[in-house]
């Protein structure tokens, strides 16, 4: 059982974590900064943290219950062989997770107020606080069998502590480019690999009747992505989820576009998020962070600069929620349909 000190110990260390992380302008942190701003996160997610392999597991699954050992970001653990109470720290696990047909029993509410794309749960899933500072409490309370993330979310310092509540599985990645992987990777653990197959062979198919329905070569349309959140202009890079998505999918981006992962620019380089279509963020959810992007895209369009855009001019400015800049299989596979419906369109 975790200790009321051991609590106050994670929790001081975690406050001055994150404190140095927001200080530091370090360009993994300024990207996932960016992306979890708009998630309604931006001063929780800091960037992946390294530690020292944890290969002691203080609290393992029952002597009677069949396990496996598995190799993860802070050592080896003995995980159940059929799981069946499930808690994720993370928003890549949690849509990996439901990709494959598994729902959590508990995940930081904050990922299931945004990720409105994801399949409406059988059961309430428990709030267990924010990613990166999760409730041990909570989770202590909900007895899981297993707890899912990755080194995006958790600290070496976490990690001892959540396995004494149950195994712990890190995985060694980050979910922004890594996202198929990540699915592959929680299904082999999981005992999911056919389903993992199928997720793939869905999302090979997809791409390539996108790609048949053009009646010209797709690398020929420009797909520019942006979003804004009070006076910022972010524009989202080739190292990003949306950025591996059009990837695939064969269309060229604006050269600011074309590389690097997501970035902001000023008022004054608006021009640069310019192309033959332009997909810009307005979530449905209703977070304040979500109001937030939804009255900064109004206003955008009230700005003269907006109206000298040649996607404007031409009608090809499309509003999207926040899945285009989501997490796995399911947000992949609607940003696809929404290619095939609206560059279709435009060509």
């Amino acid at each position: 059982m975790v200790n009321q000190h051991s609590i106050l110990h994670l929790r001081q260390r975690l406050t001055k974590s994150t404190q140095r992380l927001l200080d530091t302008p370090s360009r993994s942190f300024n990207r996932q900064r960016r992306l979890f701003l708009l998630m309604g996160a931006s001063t929780l997610i800091a960037s992946a943290c390294s530690g020292n392999a944890q290969t002691n597991q203080p609290f393992a699954a029952a002597p009677s219950a069949a396990t496996k050992p598995i190799q993860h970001a802070f050592g080896e653990t003995d995980v159940p062989v059929n799981p069946t109470r499930i808690a994720v720290l993370g928003y890549f696990t949690v849509e990996a997770l439901m990709a494959l047909g598994i729902q959590p029993i508990a995940a930081p509410k904050i990922i299931i107020d945004n990720l409105l794309h994801l399949p409406p749960a059988d059961t309430e899933i428990a709030d267990i606080g924010n990613p990166r500072e999760p409730s041990l409490e909570k989770l202590a309370t909900l007895k899981p069998d297993l707890i899912l993330s990755t080194k995006t979310f958790i600290e070496a310092d976490t990690y001892p502590l959540l396995s004494r509540i149950a195994p712990t599985v890190v995985f060694d990645n980050d979910g922004f480019t890594e996202w198929q992987e990540l699915t592959q990777l929680c299904a082999e653990l999981l005992g999911k690999e056919a389903k993992a197959k199928q997720l793939q062979a869905e999302y090979e198919a997809k791409l390539q009747t996108f790609k048949a329905q053009l009646s010209h070569d797709v690398s020929q349309v420009q797909v520019s992505v942006a979003s804004f959140h009070n006076e910022q202009i972010s524009v989202f890079g080739k190292e990003t989820f949306i950025g591996t998505v059009l990837e695939a999918a064969g269309v060229s981006r604006p050269p600011k576009q074309a590389e690097g992962a997501n970035t902001q620019i000023s008022m004054e380089l608006l021009n640069e998020i310019d192309g033959d279509v332009l997909f810009v963020m307005k979530p449905q959810s209703q977070t304040d962070i979500a109001a937030d992007v939804r009255a900064a895209l109004e206003k955008m369009k009230a700005n003269p600069l907006w109206n000298n855009l040649n996607v404007v001019q031409t009608n090809q400015v499309y509003e999207m929620d926040t899945y285009w800049f989501g997490m796995g299989y399911i947000a992949a596979n609607l940003v696809l349909d929404d290619l095939g419906k609206y560059i279709v369109k435009a060509s």
